[in-house]
């Protein structure tokens, strides 16, 4: 267990972390710290610590849901998407298989066609 050093909105911290996970939590403190300073209380000033903390919070939580219903409609755009290239595919499928189907007949026909000539000669001699 490792042991890092932040520092947010001027305070210090020591956070317990996990082995190798050390410069991720200075990474996400770094980022808290950084929402924490971006806002702007007009001239009321800075309304302490606590609440700093938690409009940071409340708007990083807010970002990140948006984020998720985002992602939500791009998955949900997604499988539309794969649904009808997959419609279109199934669409595809006869007319492929009508053409195959036509190109064996073509070439059983011609096979047959040298069979019976074939047939013929034996026949002859």
């Amino acid at each position: 267990m490792a042991v890092v050093h932040i520092r947010v909105n001027g305070h210090e911290y020591d956070i317990a972390c996990d082995n190798g996970q050390e410069d991720h939590l200075r990474f996400l403190a770094d980022e808290v710290d950084e929402r924490v300073r971006s806002l702007s209380f007009g001239k009321g000033g800075n309304p302490g610590e606590s609440m700093s903390l938690l409009l940071a919070s409340l708007l990083m939580v807010d970002e990140l849901i948006e984020n998720k219903k985002e992602m939500r409609s791009i998955a949900a755009e997604a499988n539309r998407l794969a649904a009808l290239a997959s419609d279109d595919n199934k669409a595809a499928q006869p007319r492929r298989m009508l053409e195959i189907e036509s190109a064996m007949a073509t070439t059983l026909e011609e096979i047959a066609l040298k069979i019976e000539k074939i047939a013929d000669r034996i026949e002859i001699r």
